[in-house]
This record gives structure tokens, sequence and C-alpha cells, in this order.
């Protein structure tokens, strides 16, 4: 198995593999630590409403309810779900990776265009701040804090473990 499966297995798969204990589960948003503001918002009179949805037709919305957290989910495709965290404020894989204060507290987000060798869209330079819009972990509701797994493995575990991400 190579190292970087061997990562996932040991450090994302109870809460992100298809077979994880976790997987769909609610996980407390303070074991999580990430911003507060949009779970605070969906109020349990915005799950009933939400449950309306799609009234008559064979897809209809039945399950929303209020929660005190998130619930886990498959990372397949994650490579291409950027930005990360439920309010994207985490604008790569890599950076989700990284303990807080080296995440970026300012990006571009809305720029389509994708770098294939990092796995990630294209977050700043000229381009992207033409044709993005200004993303500021400062402002209410955006903060870029928790989901803090995986930030103390090493270089080369982080560089393994973003390899084997980017063949989900």
């Amino acid at each position: 198995m190579p190292a970087g499966e061997k990562l996932y297995k040991k450090e994302c798969a109870e809460c992100h593999d298809k077979g994880g204990k976790q997987i769909g589960q609610v996980v407390p948003a303070k074991e999580i630590g990430t911003d507060l503001e949009r779970l605070q918002s969906f109020t349990p009179e915005l799950a009933v409403k939400m449950n309306t949805l799609g009234t008559g037709r064979p897809w209809k919305f039945t399950h929303f309810r209020k929660t005190a957290g998130y619930a886990a989910m498959p990372l397949d495709g994650v490579w291409l779900r950027a930005p990360y965290l439920h309010n994207g404020s985490v604008p790569t894989l890599r950076h989700l990776l990284e303990p807080i204060e080296r995440r970026p507290p300012i990006f571009w987000r809305g720029y389509e265009v994708y770098d294939y060798n990092d796995a990630e869209f294209v977050w700043e330079g000229p381009d992207a701040s033409r044709l993005g819009f200004r993303y500021d972990t400062a402002q209410k509701g955006n903060g870029r804090v928790g989901h803090l797994y995986g930030t103390a493995l090493t270089s080369a575990e982080k560089e393994d473990l973003l390899g084997y991400l980017k063949t989900l």
C-alpha cells in the first residue's frame, strides 16, 4: 500500500472514507473547531422550510434537521471541490493541512483555472484577482479556523497524503 494511502487510512478514513464509521454522522462543531456562523444561522425553523422543497415531486427533501455540527462527508473527487471547509475559507488541500496561521487570510475564489500539478484551483495572482472575487477570512462567517486534522504531519507525509487525495 502506498504511503499516502496508509496515511489516509490512518488520518482521514474514519470520517471521510465511504466505509468509515463516522461517514454521514454529525461531528460536533466544537470538536471540528470551524467557524460557527453557518451552523448558527441554520435554525430549526429553516430546516422545516427546507423540508418543503420539492413538495409534490418524487425527490422532495425530507431529512433537513438542526444539529450541533457538520456531517462527515466522503472525499471522492475532493481534489476538485475547492475551496474547503463548510464555508469555503481554505483555498487548497495543501492549506487545509497547514496550521491556521499558515492558511491564507485573503484569496480569490471563482477563478476557474485548475492547476493539475498542485491539484488546486488557482487562488492568487493577477488573473485570479481580475476574474475571481476576493474572499477575506476576517469577515464574519468566513473564518479559516478548525479542522486541524493532518496539520501535525511532516512535510513529506503531507506530500504523500496529497498525492493520494488526487486519486480519489
